[in-house]
């Protein structure tokens, strides 16, 4: 040990002890490392997944939109209704789906929203005018 401008000695090393360096202790070695399971590398794949999938709808109904104004006649109210619902639909139906996790479980919760997101799908596919396709929209957004 060396002496700092005449303070108490400074230490050459994390240990006083040369024994005490030779055991070579790291946090690291004292905890085992674990192994990420599997089923989160799956959960983690599926929840990117419907992220993307998220986005992807919301990139096609607002390619779709040119389509659609024609179709449907719409103004502009309406195309910023119809391409934004989606979205204020799954925030509202979010906080929902928490409550709902709470009192009936994840499973039949996610399968129950499976079936709405078809139902809404089907909605989508079917419509003749603006009102059904913008009640698809809302019941995608419940499903999401």
């Amino acid at each position: 040990m060396r002496k700092l401008n005449g303070s108490r000695p400074r230490p050459q090393s994390l240990y006083d002890d040369q024994d005490d360096e030779k055991l070579d202790l790291k946090i690291d070695s004292i905890a085992p490392k674990k192994k990420t399971p599997t089923f989160v590398y799956v959960l983690t794949f599926f929840s990117a997944l419907g992220g993307f999938l998220f986005g992807y709808d919301t990139g096609v109904i607002s390619g779709a939109m040119m389509l659609l104004r024609n179709e449907f006649l719409l103004s502009s109210v309406w195309q910023a209704l119809i391409v934004s619902v989606t979205v204020a639909a799954a925030a509202v139906f979010a906080l929902i789906g928490g409550c709902l996790n709470d009192r009936a479980g994840r499973r039949p919760v996610i399968m129950s929203a499976s079936i709405i997101f078809t139902i809404g799908a089907l909605c989508m596919g079917i419509a003749r005018d603006r009102y059904l396709l913008l009640a698809g929209r809302v019941v995608v957004g419940a499903g999401i």
